[in-house]
């Protein structure tokens, strides 16, 4: 539900960007669009902008490599989690074009989510973040050989122009961690009485 506050977030941002004579491709305006519904549904995963009380409370978990072990079901879901944001983000930036470009984006990402996970929406474990992080770069990966076989001119039109790739991309970021924590949490408990 959060998703919906974004829409007209992402309305604004594209129709400044035309207004300011930086106008995005269609196929890149909705390549975006599609990428933030990832990103909700990411957090969404992870448990976060679903109470509505914000208490520190961690519950960490700092030993590398046993949980992967115990539990590789889980271990594999956490790569999974992040494949998409590895493609998505050389598809639609020509900055990204590079493993550790992508690596760091997919590490900075998952931190955050480990970090908000502290306000009691769940557990930080430092194995999410390899996982994670790996799930980063066999995103990339998809992406390089799913670029053998994209028309060039269809990449193109998928790539940002004429602005900075990692503004937009830390823009949306940020913009979903905040509806998420804020307007998600309050649409949940007060609108739809999901206690």
């Amino acid at each position: 539900s959060g998703y919906l506050f974004m829409i007209p977030v992402f309305a604004l941002y594209f129709l400044w960007l035309g207004k300011s004579g930086r106008t995005q491709s269609f196929l890149h305006t909705a390549a975006v669009f599609v990428f933030g519904y990832y990103l909700f549904g990411l957090l969404t995963v992870t448990g976060i902008g679903f109470t509505s009380t914000m208490n520190f409370h961690p519950n960490i978990s700092w030993t590398p490599f046993i949980g992967m072990i115990t539990g590789p079901v889980d271990t594999l879901l956490n790569v999974i989690l992040f494949v998409p944001l590895g493609f998505f983000l050389p598809l639609l930036y020509k900055r990204y074009h590079n493993m550790k470009t992508v690596a760091l984006s997919g590490f900075l990402v998952s931190f955050a989510v480990e970090f908000f996970q502290m306000f009691d929406w769940g557990s930080s474990d430092i194995n999410d973040l390899i996982t994670n992080t790996v799930g980063a770069c066999v995103g990339f990966w998809a992406y390089c050989l799913f670029s053998r076989i994209l028309p060039t001119s269809l990449k193109k039109q998928l790539q940002s122009r004429h602005l900075n790739a990692t503004t937009e991309f830390f823009l949306i970021t940020i913009c979903t961690f905040v509806i998420m924590v804020t307007a998600q949490t309050w649409f949940v408990h007060s609108v739809l009485n999901i206690p």
